[in-house]
Parts: structure tokens; sequence; C-alpha cells
């Protein structure tokens, strides 16, 4: 934005407004690291049993917080958490409340946001069904699942997906903060046939609940209907703070976040990954 100031002989001088600072200058000033995390999206940002943050996002954060006091040089800062949501992740961004957001964000080329972007991607996933093992043959994805009922988050791409290539099934819509944990419960409970998410999220979920993977419950098909990557959403005009984040997610400590946590189901969301990356190769084996 361009300043009128008046000279003394009654002339005019356009003087452009300094740039606004960025996110390391900020960071510099306040001593402040804002990082958005979500509540019910285990095992990537979730509140533990003593209602504590925690998972890989929490982990990264704590990566991302070394990473930028070297680069700024200073002694020490502070991670200041805040709160997403699937209805408030871009504007946390875009409003310039927080610095990153970390959660399950598919990155989209679609977006109507100024000044929002994505970094790297850092994980492969897509959609899949939670289904009761007994089940089985009665829920099969290469069918039409006419007269199911399937439960789904509402405005998420698995929404859309189930009800685009599943138009005979019934469509049971979960939201909010404890949506996906409901719906785990609701096909606990025989009130649904399947719930439809993010395979990592199933994974997650089920982790959570203590469901028997493979014995109990089974996650069908064993490769997603489709493949999508997570991003963490970052500030789009800030070029320097969008390689430091790409470079933070590179670090081999970083890398590593996903097996920690995922420990014994790691190698079923690697599976996926591998898939994701060469759909067209042979499809793993179906055991869970």
């Amino acid at each position: 934005m361009a300043i009128a100031l008046l000279l003394p002989n009654g002339g005019l001088l356009l003087a452009q407004e300094p740039p606004a600072p960025t996110v390391l200058e900020t960071i510099r000033t306040t001593g402040l690291l804002n990082i958005a995390i979500r509540e019910d999206a285990v095992p990537l940002g979730y509140r533990d049993l003593n209602n504590d943050w925690s998972g890989i996002c929490l982990d990264f954060a704590a990566i991302l917080k070394r990473q930028v006091i070297a680069n700024i040089q200073q002694p020490a800062i502070l991670v200041k958490l805040f709160k997403s949501t699937l209805f408030n992740r871009f504007d946390l961004v875009n409003d310039q409340v927080v610095y990153l957001e970390c959660g399950p964000n598919s990155i989209r080329p679609d977006l109507s946001y100024d000044n929002v972007t994505f970094s790297q991607p850092f994980l492969w996933t897509g959609t899949q069904f939670l289904i009761r093992a007994t089940d089985k043959q009665r829920v099969n994805p290469n069918g039409s699942l006419a007269g199911l009922k399937i439960g789904v988050l509402r405005y998420t791409t698995n929404e859309k997906l189930i009800q685009e290539r599943y138009p005979g099934a019934t469509i049971q819509i979960f939201q909010g903060a404890t949506g996906r944990l409901r719906g785990v419960q609701a096909l606990r409970q025989e009130r649904i046939d399947a719930f439809a998410s993010d395979g990592i999220l199933l994974l997650g979920e089920a982790l959570s609940q203590n469901l028997a993977i493979g014995q109990d419950y089974l996650i069908v098909p064993p490769v997603p209907l489709n493949c999508e990557q997570y991003g963490l959403i970052l500030p789009r005009q800030d070029p320097q703070w969008i390689e430091l984040i790409n470079q933070t997610l590179a670090l081999p400590e970083a890398k590593n976040l996903n097996q920690k946590w995922l420990g014994p189901i790691f190698p079923q969301v690697q599976k996926i990954v591998n898939y994701c990356q060469n759909p067209t190769g042979a499809m793993p084996s179906p055991d869970p």
C-alpha cells in the first residue's frame, strides 16, 4: 500500500508501506511459535487420557521448534498451541493466527484462500472402511453396498466419494470433534454397517479404542478406494518459512514419527503408502 506524504513545497511523495514481517521475524520478536493441531485425529493430533495434546503433530512441533531456534539464533522460544477443526483449519493460517496447521489435510489445488498453501506431502492415505469381521462377506467394497448404512464425517473427501460411488447406500453423517469416535462406537454397537474414513485415521481410532484389527474388526479394501497426500497448511506468501518446514519434514527424526506412533500397525500404513506411490503395481496381500 502506498502512503501519500505532503512535502514542504506542497508536492506529494508516495512512500511504500514497509513489507509485513516474515514468520521467522515475527517469532524472533514475540518468542512464540504458533501452531494449530487437531483434537480428533488419532494418531496425528488428539487429547490423551489426561486431556493433554498428543500425537505425531505434537512431536513434529518439538522438532520444528529446535529448527526455528537454530535459524533465528535465539536461546529459546515457546510453542503456543491452538485447536484446529475440520472447519477452521484454513482460516487459522489464512488469518495469520498460526504459522502452520498440522492434521489430516489432503493436498488440494482448488483452495479459495489467498494466503494458504501446503507443505511437501508427509503421508499417503485414502478412503477405506472399518467393518465388523463377521460382516466381511456382506460389506464388499467392490459391490454396490445397496441397503447398507455407512457412517462418514460431514464435509470430508470421504463423504463425497462414498456418496458418488455407492448411491444405493444409506449415509449416516457424523460431525464435530468427536465425530470419528462416535462413528466407530456406532459400528461397535451395530447401528451402522461400516465407517468410512482415511485409512490411517481408522487405524489410529481403532488403536485408541483397543479394537482387535484383523480379528474382530477389519479395514477394507486392503488398499484405499482413492489415494491422497497429507500436507501441513502454511501461509502461501512466505517462501522462507515454507522452505524451512519442508526441510524439517525431510529430517530423519521427522520421517520416523509415523513408525514411532503407529507401532504394530505401521506395516499396514506402509503398505498403503507403497501402493499409492505405485498404484499400477501389484496390489498388496489382503491379509489384515
